[in-house]
């Protein structure tokens, strides 16, 4: 299994070296959170809890990196809205992991997907 995380770590460092803009990296962070929800349902359905919040950590970790990320002077409104958003994210991540709340989690995988959508267009 180290090998695997080690050649995942490469292959992200990698491709974060060769992004170009801002918002490739935005859209990686999003790609990452989906990806992560995705895997919390798996493992909340076969009952593994180390690995459910294995990816309930690494999905805060990328939300809390998109609100410290935002500029509230430049984006304004935007930003607000985003800010609480992730914020209710985060709480809402928290509240699904202690319950083991599927539905929590997939109703913030859709949210993401939207986001993300959102961000592919812009680019």
């Amino acid at each position: 299994m180290m090998n695997a995380a080690y050649a995942q770590n490469a292959y992200t460092h990698a491709r974060v070296s060769t992004s170009t803009t801002a918002l490739d990296l935005v859209i990686m962070l999003y790609d990452g959170a989906v990806e992560y929800l995705h895997k919390t349902v798996f493992y909340m359905n076969q009952g593994d809890t180390e690995r459910k919040i294995y990816y309930i950590t690494k999905t805060m970790a990328i939300i809390e990196e998109l609100l410290s990320s935002l500029d509230m002077e430049e984006g304004k409104e935007i930003a607000q809205n985003l800010q609480d958003l992730y914020i209710y994210m985060l709480k809402e991540l928290t509240i699904a992991n202690a319950r083991n709340d599927v539905e929590k989690i997939r109703h913030l995988e859709g949210l993401l997907k939207e986001l993300l959508s959102a961000w592919k267009q812009i680019r």
